[in-house]
């Protein structure tokens, strides 16, 4: 592949988690400054709310939020802002049009009944925040093809013929707020964690170090959304490009006995059911862990009350580790059953350097 880029006159990267991680964090950070009750919806992605009683300008404190943002990581980006999550979701979709930029300068405000319209008039059905493409096909069997054609369908007839959910998109497109920012955590229903190997892994022990690693980071995720989970699924496969080779794809589950996010219970859990599912004799190629049946903390420690055999607690030794990496990095201190040399991790020889985390990796400058 490098050969082939190459002699096109290409040029080959490779993915580089560690920095996109770190611009990340910083990126949500920087946002909490400027915004309250903010959500971190994706990597690069965040909701908030803005104090109109203490912001004079809206524009122009979104501006202020532009250069800080450039300035300090040297990132663009594009924001929106409405009375709603989804009006929000659909001015930072205006925002980073290409066609639009030159007069938005990548801020759209939607703060009166002729921009949301004129905004949802020139905006597909399909690329409103929370309409999949199945919907999108059965919307415009129904002649309803942008996004202002969804705000004045009949509610009563979305409830009926399709869902709640897309009852309440069209309750936020008529600026009436139907989704909280705390529905955004609470509507997660599963957390998954998997990797391909950097190398065929034929070995339990080597698996199971992966297994582990991907158990941790879950449960780290779990914590963070101040979630329990009730069940764990362990997967792995072979390479299903390499077809000459034996082929095996197997996934365990397993119901746990009571709610938890403790790191070593899970772990336990989830070693259990890699060993149910290993066969020696593939090379496997991924392995990952998926955690169901998602439950609030604040909602199990009410049942908990009720409760003399429900043991929620998060163990002591889960919770100074969280701190530990937290101060010094993630991985600083962890599970022997990690292992330490992670050979299974795939080698990326051709990512960008750390510049962000790493001393070493920082550049050079020289002045003369």
């Amino acid at each position: 592949l490098q050969q082939l880029v190459a002699a096109h006159g290409g040029h080959l990267w490779g993915s580089n988690f560690t920095l996109f991680g770190d611009l990340s964090n910083r990126f949500h950070t920087e946002l909490e400054y400027f915004l309250f009750d903010t959500i971190r919806y994706s990597v690069d992605e965040c909701f908030g709310r803005i104090d109109i009683n203490f912001t004079k300008d809206i524009k122009d404190y979104a501006h202020t939020i532009q250069r800080t943002l450039k300035r300090n990581l040297g990132i663009s980006c594009g924001l929106g802002i409405s009375q709603t999550m989804t009006l929000a979701k659909l001015g930072s979709h205006c925002a980073k049009k290409k066609e639009w930029k030159e007069h938005t300068n990548g801020v759209v405000v939607l703060d009166s009944q002729y921009k949301i319209d004129w905004a949802l008039k020139h905006t597909p059905v399909e690329d409103i925040w929370g309409v999949g493409s199945k919907t999108t096909k059965k919307l415009n069997k129904f002649g309803i093809y942008t996004g202002y054609d969804l705000k004045n369908a009949d509610i009563s007839w979305i409830k009926k013929t399709f869902t709640v959910v897309l009852a309440r998109t069209v309750e936020e497109l008529r600026g009436k707020p139907a989704v909280e920012l705390k529905d955004i955590n609470d509507s997660r229903d599963r957390i998954c964690v998997s990797q391909s190997m950097g190398k065929p892994v034929i070995e339990l022990t080597e698996l199971s170090e992966a297994v582990t690693a991907h158990t941790t980071k879950a449960a780290f995720k779990l914590r963070r959304f101040k979630s329990y989970t009730s069940a764990i699924t362990v997967f792995i496969h072979t390479d299903s490009f390499r077809q000459a080779e034996p082929q095996y794809h197997k996934s365990q589950s397993i119901k746990l006995p009571y709610p938890t996010a403790d790191t070593s219970t899970l772990v336990s859990y989830a070693s259990f059911a890699l060993k149910a599912i290993f066969k020696k004799g593939f090379n496997y190629k991924k392995a990952g862990v998926i955690f169901d049946e998602l439950s609030l903390q604040d909602d199990m420690q009410q049942l908990e009350l009720l409760s003399e055999t429900l043991p929620l607690n998060i163990s002591s030794k889960t919770l100074v580790i969280d701190e530990i990496n937290k101060k010094f990095g993630r991985s600083t201190l962890k599970l022997a059953s990690e292992g330490l040399s992670k050979s299974w991790r795939p080698k990326d020889d051709l990512a960008p350097l750390n510049y962000t985390t790493k001393l070493s990796d920082i550049p050079t400058a020289k002045a003369k």
